[in-house]
């Protein structure tokens, strides 16, 4: 049962990941998985038996959602868009608890504070930055998008998929999936694979020894990380269009994110004592 929930979260976080605005880490997060996550990936020579099973698990779970549901999200997205956003906003919430216990455990507050600010105001200007006008000839391009899918992929609160958009970049980094995906290696996928490895596990190594040294002011960034995605979130559901039967489906898609989250991680605290 603790591996078909570790499927169920990676097909979760899996959905999230496509969806502008919204963050798989902090689903991640949200699930209970993502301390452990970061952690695996900061040592990838000291990997254990449980390790790999965990990841593996984790791992098809989300390619699952990434592959084989991304065109029925897109079709929920353009059909309706104000339940589903609703939807994963109540999965953030729910996973709030966990994260506010750990807060409250040690920390001066007036740190804890600075740290909100900063890492709130950071997220909110990088999801709402404007377009940039980027050369995708350059092959060093690949370089900085293998670095960015990195740092939008392991730092909670910050969407790939909007930072991309964002960018200027996010039809190139279709194009890089599809590539690989066709198994059509150029030198362009090898430099961005390389640099995302490498990044990622650089990163990776920065929040596993902020979450053992600094765990209290850590989980207040990743609080900050969850309001400023929450926020920008609701902001981009209520400006939408939507009828009173969305409004009503939302409400209930909310609940059942809320109370989803809670049920999946106390079966998962259970069944993983």
């Amino acid at each position: 049962m603790k591996y078909l929930m570790l499927l169920f979260k990676g097909f979760i976080i899996g959905t999230a990941k496509i969806i502008p605005g919204v963050s798989g880490a902090i689903i991640a997060m949200s699930f209970g998985v993502y301390e452990r996550l970061v952690n695996i990936m900061s040592k990838p020579t000291k990997i254990r038996a449980n390790d790999v099973k965990f990841m593996l698990f984790l791992g098809i779970g989300g390619a699952i959602g990434v592959g084989f549901f991304s065109k029925f999200v897109i079709w929920c997205l353009e059909t309706i868009y104000f339940p589903i956003m609703l939807l994963f906003i109540g999965l953030i919430i729910g996973g709030l608890t966990d994260v506010l216990h750990e807060i409250k455990k040690d920390g001066n507050n007036l740190s804890k504070g600075l740290i909100f600010v900063i890492c709130f105001s950071l997220v909110y200007y990088l999801i709402n930055i404007k377009k940039m006008n980027v050369s995708l000839n350059n092959s060093l391009v690949y370089v900085f998008m293998g670095i960015t899918e990195s740092l939008t992929t392991v730092i909670p609160g910050i969407s790939g998929t909007a930072i991309f958009m964002a960018l200027g970049w996010y039809e190139k980094l279709l194009e890089v999936f599809e590539h690989m995906v066709g198994l059509n290696i150029n030198m362009e996928i090898i430099l961005f694979f390389i640099s995302f490895i490498i990044s990622t596990i650089m990163v990776s190594k920065l929040i596993t020894f902020l979450f053992k040294k600094y765990k209290s002011l850590a989980y207040t960034g990743v609080l900050a990380f969850m309001i400023a995605s929450l926020e920008i979130m609701m902001e981009k559901a209520l400006f939408s269009e939507f009828s009173f039967l969305e409004f009503i489906l939302g409400i209930i898609f909310f609940i059942i994110g809320v109370l989803g989250t809670r049920k999946i991680n106390n079966l998962f605290s259970k069944f993983s004592r």
